[in-house]
């Protein structure tokens, strides 16, 4: 066989096994496709941290899209001791007060002393069942009561400015007249009975008032 045939018979196998080459690539590029990278969410395509475009700015109001954890407190829980002081109490004096709550709603009882103002119990009350607040100091009262479902220690009320609240069915009421006030004098003891409900039966009469009144 002559030089100038051997050159071409081996050029031709180098050119025969390119091809074969060429075809084995594409056959495992079909075979395993290359992965795409995707977004994850929380991040961008650069990979830093960033807001998901269907979640809301950071200015707006992201209260409402906090999950709490909620459970009910005993009875006698002070939820707001840290804003308007622990309870006051004259334990020489056998002044009571007899709460008893709506069936469906578990309410925070604020007692108010009418000449100073001053908030001197915060009682947390479950829905359907009756507190006694005992050791009344001597003096006149009225009340106001926060009432709801599903509190949380966590919930932010009053534009924020308190910590603790029902983040269900919350609703503020107090006492509506002179009458409905509740006084203790020197030299006696007493004892009075509230019950508040729902529906009509009551044996007194209250008005709906603002979250701001209530706390203030």
């Amino acid at each position: 066989m002559s030089r100038e045939v051997k050159l071409i018979v081996f050029g031709l196998i180098l050119v025969f096994a390119f091809y074969n080459k060429y075809n084995s690539q594409e056959e495992l590029t079909d075979s395993f496709p290359v992965k795409s990278s995707t977004n994850v969410k929380g991040s961008n395509s650069s990979g830093n941290n960033s807001i998901p475009n269907n979640t809301p700015n950071k200015s707006d109001d992201w209260e409402q899209y906090r999950v709490y954890d909620t459970y009910t407190p005993v009875n006698g829980y002070s939820p707001y001791d840290s804003y308007f002081g622990k309870g006051v109490y004259n334990n020489s004096a056998d002044n009571t007060i007899n709460v008893k709550t709506p069936l469906n709603s578990d309410i925070v009882f604020l007692l108010v002393d009418v000449n100073s103002k001053k908030i001197i119990r915060n009682e947390f009350i479950r829905a359907g069942s009756t507190f006694d607040l005992t050791g009344i100091p001597y003096g006149t009262y009225s009340f106001k009561y926060f009432s709801g479902n599903n509190w949380s220690d966590d919930y932010l009320v009053n534009n924020g400015q308190y910590k603790g609240g029902f983040t269900k069915n919350g609703s503020f009421s107090k006492s509506d007249k002179w009458s409905d006030n509740m006084t203790f004098e020197r030299g006696y003891y007493g004892s009075y009975t509230l019950t508040l409900t729902e529906v009509v039966g009551g044996n007194l009469d209250t008005e709906s008032t603002t979250e701001n009144d209530f706390f203030n």
